[in-house]
Order: C-alpha cells, then structure tokens, then sequence
C-alpha cells in the first residue's frame, strides 16, 4: 500500500471509532427516555443495562472469527451497519420485552464493532511503523461527547421519542457508507492463526490487565457522582462535573497518546497511566471539596487513556492468534471489568463506605504500572 492509502485507510477507521462512539453517546443520553416510556423502575434498567453487556459479550468471540474468516474490513463494516440500525431500534422500542431484545442485539453490534474495528486499526498502525492505537480510541471517545452532547439537544428539542435518534443513526450509516471504500481491506484467514481461544498465557494477562482498567472506568461512570454528594456534599448538577472532567480528560490525552508513545515509550506511557490512576482516585476519596475531586477523576482520565489500546495493540500481536482473535480475547476478559466492576464497588461500599471502595480500586493502577514493560516486551517479542 501507498503512503496516500494508508493515510486515507487511517482516517476512514478513524471516523467509524468516532461513529461508534457518537451511537453509545446518544443511547446514554436517551436512557431515561427509553426508562420512563418502558415503565422500568431502577432495578430493571439495572438488569437492562447489563444485558447490553452481556449481548457484546457474547458476540466478541465470534466477532473475531469472523475478522479472521472475511477480513478486519468486511467485519467492520457489517458490524457498523448492524450497529447503527440496532441503536435506532433500542432508542424508539417502548414495551419491555421489546427494549431487552433491542438492548441486547445493541451490545452484540457494539460488541462486534468493538473488536472488528480494533482488530482493523491495529492493522493500520502495524502499515504505518508507528504508534496509532491511542488517536483510534481518541475518536471514540470524542464521538461518546458529541453524540451525548446530541441526544441531549434532540431531546431538549421534542425529537425524544426515538424520531431524533433514528435520523442519526442514519446518518452514521450513510457516513459508514462513504468511508467503506476508504477502510483497510486487511488480510485473510491464515490457517495457523486461531480465531480465538479460551483465556490463557498472554493473552490472559493482557486481559487482566485490561479488566482492571475497564474496571476504574465503569466504575467512575457510575459511582463518581455518589462520591462526591457523599464525600463533599456537592448538589446532584456539580456533582455532575467528576464524570465529565474523566471523560474530557481521556479524550484529550488519547489524541496526544500516539506522541506520548513515540516519545517515551509505550512502556513509560503505561508506567504513568498506572500512577495517574492511583493517585488520582486517592486524591478523589481524599479531597474534600468537589473541584478538588474532579482534579482527582480528570487525573484518572489521563492515566487510563493509553492503557487499553496500548493492551489491544499488543494482544493483535499475540503469537499464534490473528489480529481479531487477539483483540477478541483480551477484550472480552477485559470488558468484564467494565461489567463487574460496578457491582463489586457497591458490595464494598455498602459493608464500608463509597470512598474506601474507590479507594482500593486505586490499587489497579498499581499494578497496571508494575506490569507495564512485560506488556511491552510481549509486543515486540510478536514483531
């Protein structure tokens, strides 16, 4: 490939991250929409929350079959098209039993975006020489801001009841559909590369790891805010900002990621994002006004930015195992930190308190920055 089609591949998975992230944006501000027209209480959108977790769960395996058996690209594409209908169909679905089948077809598109889209990018940063992963996650990261930003205006407009959601989600199959031409074809099956495999050895590790991180972020999204009504008796609107100081945060540090990389080192990167996780969680229990904590959550944002694509970058690495089936792997033993994290939390909290919970959960940091340079030595032993 040319320099010119590299450049362009780049850009075009580039914008599906961006896309992924705009429909998980617009479904989180359509969550309450879609609770009281259903009629579900707290514990059942708990209980639908958690199937979207368990769809994109089990797609994710298959997911990486099939970005072995038709190709990053094709994969990617599928997925994203699925993707974009499903997001439609859960936002304007009203019966219950609807909005759990619509809820889990969700995360098994985005769990199948997930890792096609990984496993795609990946191939483009290996096309390039030079570390790409982090500004891939940047895109979707700015995409969750944009389509959350986006579904609060449609629904402050009277566009709530799914109408909104569904010219959006059309949108993003239209904007699919322009880049697909642009997308990495990737390469085909190879025989000797698995497609994916139970949890072991590397790629066990690099979930684990992965899983720890995850864990800080689902964590932050749903226990932020109750840290900081309870620890600095901020009002529910200001507590508001510890989330959103995480979320800018990490979307700025993954456009600057690549450059910390090339810089310092993927080594020194993941050394630092583990210390900023620590230190910054122990300044969010610890502080006790609410700025203070929010400088602790965006300290957070910045550690755990890099962590994960620089983990995904190297599970696509893993010897023996394809692209797709790498990042199939150490995705689905990671998103079941995302998954359990939150759960675990509240079991701490409610036999001590929301600031001891989150307070050993610093601990993740610590041992992702200890562990940070055999995640190294395992990528580059791949190469």
């Amino acid at each position: 490939m040319t320099d010119r089609s590299i450049a362009r591949a780049r850009w075009a998975i580039s914008t599906i991250f961006l896309l992924n992230g705009t429909g998980i944006g617009l479904w989180a501000a359509h969550v309450p929409v879609v609770q009281a027209r259903a009629g579900l209480d707290t514990g059942v959108l708990g209980m639908l929350l958690l199937t979207i977790a368990a769809g994109a769960m089990a797609s994710m395996p298959v997911a990486g079959w099939f970005s072995t058996r038709w190709g990053s690209r094709r994969a990617t594409l599928a997925s994203a098209f699925a993707f974009a209908a499903m997001t439609a169909v859960l936002v304007c679905t009203s019966h219950p039993v609807g909005v759990f089948l619509a809820a889990f077809a969700f995360g098994a598109t985005n769990g199948a975006l997930d890792v096609s889209m990984n496993a795609n990018a990946s191939e483009v940063e290996i096309a390039r020489g030079v570390p790409t992963m982090s500004s891939f996650h940047a895109f979707f990261s700015l995409g969750g801001l944009v389509g959350a930003a986006l579904g609060g205006l449609l629904i402050q407009g009277g566009y709530g009841n799914g109408s909104g959601a569904l010219v959006t989600s059309a949108v993003i199959a239209l904007v699919t559909l322009a880049v697909m031409p642009r997308v990495m074809a990737g390469q085909a099956s190879a025989a000797h590369a698995s497609h994916f495999a139970l949890p072991r050895g590397p790629a066990l590790f690099l979930g684990l790891l992965a899983l720890l991180c995850m864990a800080v972020e689902g964590a932050l999204v749903d226990w932020s805010a109750l840290l900081l009504t309870e620890r600095t008796g901020a009002t529910p609107a200001s507590a508001a900002i510890g989330y959103s100081a995480f979320s800018i945060a990490m979307a700025a540090c993954r456009f600057a990621g690549d450059r910390l990389t090339i810089r310092f080192g993927a080594a020194s990167v993941m050394v630092c994002g583990g210390v900023a996780i620590l230190l910054g969680l122990l300044t969010a229990v610890l502080g006790t006004h609410y700025a203070v904590a929010a400088v602790g959550f965006a300290l957070v944002g910045l550690g755990a930015a890099n962590v994960v694509p620089l983990i995904f970058a190297a599970a696509a690495r893993t010897p023996g195992m394809s692209a797709g089936g790498g990042v199939a792997t150490a995705a689905t033993v990671g998103y079941t930190g995302f998954l359990m994290g939150p759960p675990v939390i509240g079991w701490v909290a409610s036999h001590t308190n929301i600031a001891v919970a989150l307070g050993l959960l610093s601990l993740a940091g610590a041992v992702i920055a200890l562990n940070a340079r055999v995640v190294v030595r395992q990528a580059q032993a791949a190469r």
